[in-house]
């Protein structure tokens, strides 16, 4: 029997497609969290919660249902969820963990358009620059400090630790592939699964992947520092287009 395997999927990273194939190839046993649902669950028990509180309360409820899946023993989860290692080490401590990364500025990029299509708000800056002097920028900056270490960059007290753990959470995983070489992880992927994956093209964004104003890219760099060091720290380890780990 080939193993299970828990995907954390980063938002803007173009890991939907390779998320749901992986779930269709361990169908029926397989699960995801519906996140519109998590929202409003969070809404329910923190009304009060606005912005970043009603995110940390959000993921709060992910963090949960990720738990009640790995406790079924569903064998592949796939979900917007931070990895937590103490729930793989005492609930599923042989799951193959993977995940997918994207070079942080253009993840950021992708990430602050997405939102402005998708999730129009008068509150947020309309122009990027201006947008960079926000809150949001500070969380945007920091997805890969916060899926894999649990904290955003403006919240965490000792950043250099914070993504030195962010760094060996990745390390032990058993698979983690970058988009640019979308060829070689799907590959591997396929070989760690011992089955097939369906080519899916899910969630493709509409137009042309947003490119960083030359005059904007330095200030970009320095909030995305934490994303940036471990991206490289993972990418420099890869071998073959890809990052095999100790899981």
């Amino acid at each position: 029997m080939s193993r299970s395997f828990l995907y954390i999927h980063v938002p803007k990273c173009g890991g939907t497609s390779f998320g749901a194939a992986l779930r269709l190839a361990f169908w029926p046993s397989q699960g995801t969290i519906d996140i519109d649902r998590t929202k409003r669950i969070a809404q329910a028990l923190e009304p009060q919660a606005r912005d970043t509180a009603l995110i940390l309360a959000d993921y709060a409820v992910r963090r949960v249902e990720l738990a009640q899946m790995l406790e079924r023993n569903l064998r592949c989860i796939s979900a917007h969820v931070q990895f937590n290692a103490d729930l793989v080490a005492q609930l599923a401590p042989e799951r193959a963990c993977v995940s997918l990364l994207r070079e942080p500025v253009a993840r950021f990029l992708s990430h602050y358009a997405y939102v402005q299509r998708r999730h129009p708000d008068p509150a947020r800056a309309d122009l990027l620059e201006a947008f960079l002097e926000t809150e949001p920028a500070q969380r945007f900056g920091s997805q890969y400090l916060y899926y894999f270490a649990g904290t955003y960059q403006h919240h965490s007290a000792a950043p250099a630790a914070d993504v030195a753990r962010a760094c060996q959470a990745l390390e032990g995983f058993a698979l983690v592939g970058f988009l640019d070489e979308g060829a070689a992880f799907r590959a591997a992927l396929r070989r760690l699964a011992g089955r097939p994956l369906l080519p899916l093209s899910r969630n493709k964004r509409p137009d042309p992947a947003p490119q960083c104003p030359p005059h904007l890219r330095a200030r970009i760099e320095d909030i995305c520092a934490p994303d940036l060091a471990i991206y490289r720290h993972i990418r420099a380890a890869a071998q073959g287009g890809v990052y095999r780990g100790g899981a």
